[in-house]
């Protein structure tokens, strides 16, 4: 009996060293997980990298009504050494039981939008017949830390000044984003071929107009069965946003000079996204 004993202990002492689906977790980018009264997973993306395709299966009608997708080459997010953290909770909830996902954006993190344009669809697994120039040239976004909270199942939190504060939101960005938003290499193009020409700006500030550079955050997000992706602004910035661009220019002639827009209330505001 004894040496039964010793031989599972000595099997059990002897798992860590095999390295057992540690190797395939640190592959997969999760570079910590914990799981004592919920989960705690940390993300650490040094360079995720994706393409994105949106078709749009009846193109629109008065053209031709052929389908169409808007094309995203090359989108990059970067969380500069960092972990995305996500915290895992489920919560009974006198019966009505929720799921609670806490996710922490460290500063610094850097979404590369990737070119964007438009092609000709031939569905879904198909390369496109035919792509125009860019319209939009890849840009880099940095956040400040930020944190979102995502409930599923009986959501149960509420934003306020979204739906009265009393509409219960899947996920709520009750935060600060540290140090704003900022936004590099920015090109709108007019993809027309021969005379085409863009808005640029070689950068883009979005700050808190009264918080001295962050931006206070209450903005509630819902799917409704009617109107599809529901953002309900509460507060994006307590007296709105402040928007400063550099060196902005219109096609390849000097730059008109920096722009300024102070006070951009977005506030109390709701954007819905849906298909048609």
């Amino acid at each position: 009996m004894k040496f039964k004993k010793l031989a599972l202990a000595a099997a059990v002492a002897a798992l860590p060293a095999t390295g057992f689906s540690m190797e395939a977790m640190e592959d997969s980018a999760l570079s910590n997980v914990t799981g004592q009264d919920g989960l705690t997973i940390g993300l650490n993306l040094p360079n995720l990298t994706l393409d994105v395709n949106v078709h749009d299966n009846d193109g629109l009608a008065g053209i031709s009504g052929d389908a169409g997708a808007i094309m995203i080459d090359d989108m990059i997010i970067n969380t500069g050494g960092d972990s995305i953290d996500v915290v895992v909770d489920a919560d009974g909830n006198g019966g009505a039981p929720v799921l609670n996902v806490g996710v922490t954006i460290p500063g610094g993190t850097t979404i590369s939008t990737g070119d964007i344009s438009v092609g000709s669809s031939a569905g879904m697994g198909n390369a496109m017949t035919a792509q125009s120039d860019v319209i939009l040239d890849s840009m880099d976004i940095t956040l400040g830390a930020t944190t979102l909270n995502i409930q599923l199942g009986n959501e149960v939190q509420t934003v306020t000044g979204v739906g009265g504060g009393t509409v219960t939101q899947m996920i709520a960005l009750n935060s600060t984003i540290t140090g704003g938003i900022n936004i590099t290499n920015f090109s709108l193009n007019d993809a027309t071929a021969t005379t085409g020409g863009s808005l640029s700006a070689t950068n883009v500030a979005v700050t808190g107009t009264a918080e001295g550079g962050d931006i206070t955050t209450a903005i509630g997000v819902n799917l409704d069965n009617t109107d599809g992706l529901v953002i309900g602004i509460g507060t994006l910035g307590t007296a709105g946003l402040t928007v400063e661009m550099t060196d902005v220019a219109l096609g390849t002639a000097a730059p008109i000079g920096d722009v300024e827009i102070v006070g951009l209330n977005l506030n109390g505001s709701t954007i819905t996204v849906a298909g048609h």
